[in-house]
C-alpha cells in the first residue's frame, strides 16, 4: 500500500487504485470506511446538486458549518445538505473524522452556529422565545454565548452551566448570520435605493441601485448584505431586497402603499434645544434625527412624498413645525421624541400624544404598531396638550419612543436592531391608518 498527498493506493481484487484519505482510517496497513463531517472554511459556501460547477445551487455554507460526508468524486465531495446530497468543491473545506454513524437531529440541534455579544447591562435570559415566558437567568453586557437556532425575533443561546434560555435578539449583536440564503444574489426592491459604505444608515452613500438591479453578494452582517457595487464592496439594507427575484414586483408592491401621501417627520428639538438628557449624558436632540432620517428612508421607500421640520441639528421654532404640516396639508404629521422621568429610573415605554378626537383612532393604530414590532412596555394612546399637535389642522401624533432616563432602555433604543423595529412599526402603522 502507498500513500501521496491526500489519497491512499488500495488493490481491490486484482487491480490497485486510489481512494481519499479523508474518507478512510489506515489500521495496520488495513483501511476502513470511515464517515467524516466536511466543515466550510469560508462564508456563502456553494453547494451543487452535482460534482461541478456547472451543476445547480441549491443552497450555501457559512463559515465553520459542518455537514456529514462518506463520498467524494474528483475535486467535489457529497455531503448530506437540507436532507438531500449536495456537492461542494474540497478546496473550502476542512475534514474532521467523525464516528461512522450519521448525526441524530438532537446533535444537529444543539451545534453551534453563531456567537451572540450582550448589548444591555442586564439581559433575562427566558425558557422560551417571548417575553411572557418565564425568566430562568440573566446575562450582563459584552457577555459572550453561542447560539443554537433563531426562531421570530429570539436567539436560543447555551449557557455556561450547559443549560440553555432564549433571548431578545434587539439586545444583542451576533458574529454570524444565521439565515441562509438560496441565492448568491439580491435584487434590489425600489427605485434609488441607497448603497453604502459600511453597515449603517449612518454611513456615507455610494451610489444609488434601481427596482430589479442584481448585485452579487459577499456576506450578511446582522441586517445587511455586503455586496460587490463597482468592482468594490458597498453595503444595502437586508429590509430593502430579495433574494427570490420572481417575487420581487409582490414584494416591492407591497409596502408602496403610500404613493403620493405627503408625511411631515417632525425631529424633536435641535440646536440651542438639546432635549432630555439621557442617563449616559446624551441629548436627546441627536437621537430623534437619526431615527427621523431612518424613518424618512422607510417611508420613501413606501412610496411616500416626505418633508423634515429639520434635516440637521438646528433650532425650529413650535409654531414653524405646526405651520409646515399646515401649508402642505400633510397626511400625516409625526413629532418624534424620547421620554424621561429621572424621579422614577424605572419608567419605561413607549407612548403616542393625539390632541384632536378625530384622531385618536390614528393614534391608537401607530401605537399598536410601534408596540408589536418592538415589543416594549405599551403606554398607550393618550390625549395630549403639545403646540405642534394642537395648532395642526392636519392629522398629527407626538410619538414617545422610550425613555432615556432609564439606563437600560436608553441603551436599547440605541441599537441599530431597535431603530430598524421602531420605524418598521410606525410606517407600518401610518400606511394601515392611511390606506383603510
Amino acid at each position: 500500500m502507498d500513500e501521496q498527498d491526500n489519497w491512499v493506493e488500495i488493490q481491490m481484487d486484482k487491480n490497485t487504485g486510489w481512494v481519499a484519505n479523508w474518507l478512510v482510517s489506515v489500521t495496520n496497513n488495513e483501511i476502513s470506511k470511515s464517515s467524516m463531517k466536511v466543515s466550510s472554511t469560508v462564508n456563502w459556501l456553494r453547494v451543487r446538486d452535482g460534482a461541478s460547477t456547472s451543476n445547480k445551487v441549491i443552497g450555501h455554507l457559512q463559515k465553520g458549518d459542518q455537514y456529514s460526508s462518506t463520498k467524494s468524486k474528483g475535486d467535489w465531495i457529497q455531503i448530506t445538505f437540507n436532507d438531500k446530497q449536495g456537492w461542494v468543491h474540497k478546496d473550502y473545506v476542512s475534514m474532521v473524522k467523525q464516528a461512522s454513524t450519521s448525526p441524530s437531529k438532537k446533535d444537529i440541534a444543539n451545534s453551534k452556529i453563531g456567537t451572540i455579544t450582550v448589548q444591555t447591562p442586564s439581559l433575562n435570559v427566558r425558557n422560551k422565545g417571548s417575553l411572557n415566558s418565564k425568566v430562568i437567568g440573566s446575562v450582563k453586557d459584552g457577555e459572550q454565548y453561542p447560539y443554537v437556532q433563531e426562531k421570530n425575533d429570539w436567539y436560543e443561546i447555551k449557557l455556561g452551566d450547559g443549560k440553555k434560555g432564549w433571548v431578545a435578539n434587539w439586545l444583542v449583536t451576533t458574529s454570524q448570520q444565521t439565515t441562509q440564503s438560496n441565492a448568491d444574489q439580491l435584487t434590489l426592491l425600489y427605485n434609488a435605493t441607497n448603497i453604502r459604505g459600511g453597515a449603517s444608515t449612518d454611513s456615507s452613500i455610494v451610489g444609488r441601485g434601481s427596482k430589479g438591479e442584481v448585485f452579487e453578494i459577499i456576506a450578511h452582517e446582522n441586517d445587511w448584505y455586503k455586496i460587490n457595487y463597482n468592482n468594490k464592496t458597498a453595503y444595502v439594507a437586508d429590509w430593502i431586497v430579495t433574494t427570490t427575484p420572481s417575487d420581487i414586483e409582490q414584494m416591492s408592491n407591497k409596502t408602496g402603499t403610500l404613493k403620493n401621501k405627503t408625511i411631515v417627520i417632525d425631529a424633536g428639538h435641535g440646536g440651542r434645544d438639546v432635549g432630555t438628557i439621557g442617563a449616559s449624558g446624551m441629548y436627546e436632540k441627536n437621537l430623534v434625527i437619526k431615527t427621523a432620517n431612518r424613518l424618512k428612508e422607510r417611508f420613501e421607500l413606501a412610496g411616500a412624498n416626505v418633508i423634515m421640520t429639520r434635516a440637521n441639528d438646528s433650532y425650529i421654532s413650535l409654531s414653524a413645525r405646526a405651520t409646515v404640516s399646515n401649508v402642505k396639508r400633510a397626511d400625516a404629521f409625526l413629532s418624534l421624541h424620547y421620554n424621561s422621568f429621572p424621579q422614577s429610573p424605572e419608567a419605561k415605554g413607549i407612548g403616542t400624544f393625539y390632541y384632536h378626537d378625530q384622531h385618536k383612532d390614528f393614534a391608537r393604530t401607530v401605537q399598536n404598531a410601534m408596540i408589536q414590532s418592538t415589543g416594549l412596555n405599551d403606554r398607550k394612546a393618550k390625549f395630549g396638550d403639545f403646540h405642534v399637535i394642537r395648532e395642526n389642522r392636519q392629522p398629527g401624533l407626538l410619538l414617545e419612543l422610550g425613555f432615556l432616563s432609564n439606563e437600560n432602555e436608553e441603551k436599547l433604543v440605541k441599537t441599530a436592531k431597535y431603530q430598524e423595529n421602531i420605524t418598521k412599526g410606525i410606517v407600518q402603522g401610518v400606511s394601515e391608518y392611511l390606506t383603510k
